[in-house]
């Protein structure tokens, strides 16, 4: 994995995660904190899941301590993940060959485990693309169906060309 790729995937994740950002706004309150998903107690938890675990895979990679913040609010949750994706794009956009070879400690539960960056930023992503599809069916079951989140459709738009295809 190159940094250009894996940028081209931070990119696509800051696209996807406001897509699902937006239709977390549908919901009400009530729907956003009691209605459960299947993996986590309720969507609001299912979300922050993945956004914590993006920042937290990044802190690791970047030699830092992850401390979890305080988002009370679905604009709090909004504004942190803005300044996430900033940062996870400033962050890759920096990095080498070496720096995405060189070997990051991690912890799992107690047991350590020493990984390359560029595989911890690649299990970041596919992290979160997995919780933003549970949480496609989740919303989609409720009647709050988020557009399609295809990569493609993002390249397409990316470059210009239109979609959807006519």
């Amino acid at each position: 994995m190159n940094r250009d790729g894996l940028l081209a995937l931070y990119e696509y994740n800051a696209y996807a995660n406001q897509l699902v950002l937006d239709g977390l706004a549908q919901l009400s309150e009530d729907e956003f904190t009691r209605a459960p998903s299947p993996s986590r107690n309720n969507i609001r938890t299912l979300f922050l899941h993945s956004l914590l675990g993006e920042a937290s895979f990044l802190a690791a990679c970047q030699g830092s301590r992850f401390e979890q913040p305080n988002l009370p609010t679905l604009d709090d949750i909004r504004r942190f993940q803005g300044e996430l994706a900033k940062e996870q794009q400033v962050f890759v956009s920096t990095l080498s060959e070496s720096d995405l070879a060189r070997e990051v400690q991690i912890e799992f539960g107690s047991q350590p485990y020493h990984l390359p960056v560029w595989q911890l930023l690649v299990q970041a992503f596919l992290h979160a693309t997995q919780h933003r599809a549970e949480l496609g069916i989740v919303l989609g079951q409720m009647g709050h169906s988020l557009p399609t989140q295809d990569i493609i459709v993002h390249f397409m738009r990316q470059s210009g060309q239109p979609w959807p295809p006519k």
